[in-house]
């Protein structure tokens, strides 16, 4: 198998960490992963607070880069968040055919972009719901599967059918992700949202992680994790001033650990400092 792999501006930004996680787990099963280097920004932050035209100059350039990397064996491209890839399978066609029209494109050249645009969120697949699909467990029957609480974003969970099914992958990894009492209520990120709303954000970050925190003491949880960097830097900002330690990984970072034979509790404390790429 062979992917394209999209990791995005805040994973590439904050945790690169669970990019290298990303691609140990699938080189371990055997998928061969290309990374298109003039990659940048979906756009969504962009998008989000209204900018339109800023967004499709990023969205044509994310259309022309995958295009360009395409061959004739056509490869799925596996986004490290599921916000991402939904603002790519979700919000281009459209996107790009409107802003075609606002700058004055005739009305064949506008079509011509949102059929690219739809032909490449064809291809796009978030990394957690890709790996349900495509990729081999790696079974380890000594190992008790380690209870998580996982949190499944509004965009992924709204706008990628079938992400509702991505606890699966976690689960044939001997991982037992568990949602909190409210997982349908947003957390209160929304991109340019936690700038614009700090108090409503925060409410929504608070009410959550008191059902977290109660999952936790419950299930005896050992970390809060999921596939959207966005929601989870949010929240974890907010344990932080609470003063919890409780650990906040991407899903990757998990499966990494799992495929080490190192899913213990001081293994999963160490990946708040990046130690799971070593």
């Amino acid at each position: 198998m062979k992917v394209r792999l999209f990791v995005t501006c805040l994973t590439d930004m904050l945790r690169p960490e669970a990019a290298i996680a990303a691609l140990n787990v699938m080189k371990k099963r055997g998928v061969e992963v290309e990374f298109p280097e003039d990659q940048t920004c979906c756009g969504q932050f962009s998008y989000n607070a209204g900018y339109q035209h800023e967004a499709a100059v990023m969205a044509r350039h994310f259309v022309e880069v995958f295009e360009e990397d395409s061959t004739e064996d056509s490869s799925d491209i596996v986004a490290l968040s599921g916000s991402c890839a939904a603002m790519v399978v979700d919000a281009y066609p459209q996107l790009l055919y409107e802003d075609s029209l606002q700058q004055g494109a005739p009305e064949s050249q506008a079509r011509e972009w949102k059929k690219r645009a739809e032909k490449v969120a064809e291809s796009v697949r978030e990394w957690s719901m890709w790996m349900n699909q495509n990729a081999d467990s790696l079974p380890d029957s000594s190992q008790v599967s380690v209870p998580v609480v996982y949190h499944l974003g509004c965009h992924m969970r709204r706008l990628l059918p079938g992400s509702s099914q991505t606890k699966n992958f976690l689960e044939t990894q001997g991982i037992d992700p568990v949602e909190p009492e409210n997982a349908e209520e947003c957390c209160g990120f929304g991109g340019t949202y936690s700038f614009t709303e700090p108090v409503m954000s925060t409410a929504l970050a608070d009410d959550k992680l008191a059902n977290v925190q109660n999952l936790v003491e419950n299930s005896h949880a050992v970390c809060l994790t999921g596939a959207d960097l966005g929601c989870l830097i949010h929240l974890e900002g907010r344990l932080r001033r609470q003063g919890s330690s409780l650990v906040v990984c991407h899903v990757a970072e998990l499966v990494n650990l799992r495929d080490q034979g190192r899913l213990i509790a001081e293994d999963i404390k160490g990946l708040r400092h990046g130690e799971e790429g070593k």
